[in-house]
């Protein structure tokens, strides 16, 4: 199956040797977070989602948020996302 993230890391030049395995974060229209990586929640309300990331949490602040587990580590938020943070 095609795996749009795995095919732009594998054609990335990356000179830096950055690690690029850790999690991915793709924001449509800021309406839909999807989100491969996730470790675990840390906090969950409408208007604030929180989640642990290799080395870092993300926090996720918008209005009527719903989080969908679709795997073991992806994760979407549907609503109103408007600010996506990594602490």
């Amino acid at each position: 199956m095609f795996n749009f993230l795995n095919e732009i890391k594998q054609n990335l030049k990356n000179p830096q040797g950055l690690d690029l395995n850790g999690f991915n974060i793709i924001n449509l229209s800021g309406q839909l977070l999807y989100v491969e990586g996730h470790l675990g929640l840390v906090m969950l309300s409408k208007e604030l989602i929180s989640f642990k990331v290799k080395k870092a949490v993300i926090m996720v602040e918008g209005r009527d948020m719903i989080l969908s587990e679709l795997s073991d580590n992806t994760i979407k938020i549907t609503g109103q996302i408007k600010k996506v943070e990594q602490i």
